[in-house]
């Protein structure tokens, strides 16, 4: 079997031919949200950092918003709210590892705010290409849901490792040409890749933003000290002009849905190869 995956009391454990690939951590009682940390590239090299000084709420790969209803998803402070994990199943096959959470988002009063799904689609690795897709879906199960404009969130977040930010010489590139965190930060794009250095050999991550998602292509919150997060919803931020609202509201029962595609790779992947994937993961569904 390629993959197999293992449940050991609050940790997921995914490997692929034996290697691993990412733990899935989701201790309630310790952490603010679920994510995966170590996230390697093939090889098992590590493309990101959990719990920088700078930014300990930067959970290596998570989803987080920062204002849900008022209530702040993306901090990590006693005014935060949190992630609660219901449930976690798991599934592994010859080409495909899943890992599923089922989540309800708490206010810091314990009041629940929103209902979480999500699921991550390990696929089998190919030509130094490794690839998860991800589904995250929000359901407005006790009241209506309102995402606030803030930049402050990622549907899909990443913390890239040290060596890889750009400010320690990696490279920040988007589908529209984009280069650099001037480029590319709070830019609209198919998809983005951050490329860096992990022990002397060239990796990197891209995540692509699937067409049917809330205003695609979305918007990039990319730093050149690390932040890679897709997000929609920050419009007056990104676009500079306070004027724009990015908010959103689902009435209660409603859900608001988004896809992504995550690429791990070692070395550079030429834009081309990065456009090829996206036109595959278009063709074939989120």
């Amino acid at each position: 079997m390629t993959f197999e995956l293992k449940k050991i009391g609050d940790v997921v454990e995914v490997h692929e031919n034996g290697e691993l690939v990412s733990r899935y951590l989701f201790n309630n009682r310790r952490q603010f949200k679920p994510y995966f940390y170590p996230l390697n590239a093939p090889g098992g090299l590590c493309v990101t950092e959990d719990g920088p000084r700078d930014h300990v709420h930067h959970r290596s790969m998570w989803t987080a918003h920062g204002d849900i209803n008022g209530v702040d998803f993306w901090s990590e402070t006693h005014e935060s709210g949190k992630q609660i994990v219901k449930m976690v199943s798991i599934e592994d096959a010859e080409d495909f590892g899943v890992v599923e959470s089922d989540e309800v988002w708490i206010a810091e009063t314990g009041s629940p705010v929103v209902d979480v799904f999500k699921k991550f689609t390990f696929r089998k690795t190919l030509n130094g290409l490794r690839i998860i897709d991800v589904e995250v879906d929000f359901t407005a199960s006790y009241s209506d849901i309102r995402f606030g404009d803030t930049k402050e969130g990622g549907i899909i977040s990443l913390r890239v490792a040290p060596s890889v930010r750009e400010i320690a010489g990696g490279t920040i590139r988007n589908s529209r040409g984009g280069l650099g965190e001037e480029g590319c930060w709070g830019k609209r794009a198919e998809w983005c890749d951050y490329t860096g250095s992990v022990s002397g050999k060239t990796v990197g991550v891209a995540v692509f933003d699937y067409p049917s998602n809330l205003r695609h292509p979305t918007y990039w919150h990319v730093r050149a000290y690390g932040l890679f997060a897709a997000n929609p919803f920050g419009i007056s931020y990104f676009e500079g002009d306070r004027s724009l609202n990015g908010s959103i509201t689902i009435g209660k029962g409603d859900c608001l849905g988004f896809r992504y595609r995550v690429l791990l790779h070692l070395g550079v992947v030429d834009s081309n190869v990065l456009n090829e994937v996206f036109t595959e993961y278009c063709r074939i569904g989120g």
